[in-house]
């Protein structure tokens, strides 16, 4: 693990503690999380925007088809 960001309610803070502490490791790295990245994927009504902000930036986002809990 070259950075984690845990414990923070706002993923996109999280998201930017995780790479200030990967620094200049963090290119060519994966990002993971257990949470929501801004719109979750997975089934959420808006997996799309997740889907659209992968393709504009390029990334790989996979999908593992299972729900870990519902709302």
């Amino acid at each position: 693990m070259l950075g984690m960001g845990s414990g923070q309610p706002n993923r996109l803070e999280s998201s930017r503690i995780a790479l200030t502490k990967a620094g200049e490791e963090v290119k060519g790295a994966a990002l993971a999380s257990d949470a929501f990245f801004p719109f979750e994927p997975g089934g959420s009504i808006r997996e799309g925007d997740a889907v659209d902000c992968r393709d504009k930036y390029g990334v790989s986002l996979l999908f593992t088809n299972v729900r870990h809990f519902s709302h």
